[in-house]
């Protein structure tokens, strides 16, 4: 009887043993298991955090490439060229992408609207990048005309030069070369003849005479000049005529017309006289306004 006892006793301890080694095993399984899922949820938390991060900074890079973009457009419109209407379409495009882009939140991106921002700015920059290219080759032909231009313009400003020294030079050959003065107080007898004289009372004509030199790139012409005798007083002596030229006055003591064919020619002309007082005289001759020759002469 307790011989049985002890066996019921023996078998009932070894059915703890195993239940508890059950248990035991069971627990620690559970445990492995909740470690594995614990480890693989981190794990994917961390990989969804990283495709999040990498997706938010694809998304800032594609951003600085629209602003870069953005940044050449300007650029390229403050030229104002043939291509303008194209690059404001352009312009338009990536500013939508822009503001698209700026207004998508970080926590709502997926790979597929990245991929397609994406796709959708390089073709903006392709597209940019072909008319700039184009807009470059419209201005190197701008400016290969420009040169073209500049180089004709300064040709025809060196011709224009050549022509206006050219006719400076024929102005300045046509003038008229007036010489030698010479004046000269004169007694006229009661015969008609003429003696000179040094001497203001007797000085009834005073005779002017100068030459114009032979000049054949001269205009053949007939000229009027002006002969203007003045005393120490300052008064004009002879006829006191007047003529105007614009707004000068001349007043004069005689006239003398020319008509000059580029030939050497002595022009002559006599000045009547009255009461002349003694002291110098002052001769002036004119062509219309212009001064060309003058002298003096003393009278005693």
């Amino acid at each position: 009887m307790s011989k049985k006892i002890n066996e019921r006793s023996t078998n009932t301890n070894n059915s703890f043993k195993i239940i508890i080694i059950l248990l035991t095993f069971t627990m620690l399984c559970s445990l492995f298991y909740i470690y594995k899922q614990g480890s693989k949820t981190k794990n994917t938390i961390v990989s969804l955090r990283h495709e999040k991060l990498e997706l938010t900074n694809e998304k800032q890079a594609i951003l600085n490439d629209l602003e870069k973009s953005k940044i050449y457009l300007e650029q390229a419109l403050s030229n104002k060229s043939a291509l303008s209407k194209e690059l404001v379409e352009e312009q338009n495009k990536v500013n939508q992408l822009i503001a698209q882009l700026k207004n998508l939140q970080n926590s709502k991106i997926d790979s597929s609207q990245i991929a397609q921002f994406r796709q959708e700015a390089q073709n903006a920059d392709a597209k940019i990048t072909s008319l700039i290219k184009e807009l470059n080759s419209y201005k190197k032909k701008v400016d290969s005309t420009n040169v073209i231009l500049k180089s004709e313009r300064k040709a025809i400003d060196t011709l224009k030069t050549s022509n206006k020294k050219l006719a400076t030079k024929v102005n300045e050959a046509a003038k008229l070369y007036f010489y030698d003065l010479k004046v000269t107080p004169l007694k006229v007898k009661s015969s008609g003849s003429q003696t000179e004289t040094d001497k203001a009372s007797r000085t009834d004509v005073i005779k002017v005479s100068f030459m114009i030199a032979e000049n054949d790139f001269a205009k053949a012409m007939s000229k009027d000049f002006y002969i203007q005798i003045i005393d120490s007083k300052n008064n004009v002596i002879g006829s006191k005529k007047t003529e105007n030229f614009g707004n000068q006055t001349l007043t004069f003591s005689g006239q003398s017309n020319v008509n000059y064919q580029n030939k050497t020619i002595k022009v002559e002309q006599e000045i009547p006289t009255t009461n002349l007082e003694k002291g110098y005289f002052f001769i002036n001759i004119f062509d219309n306004s212009k001064l060309i020759l003058k002298t003096s002469l003393d009278l005693k």
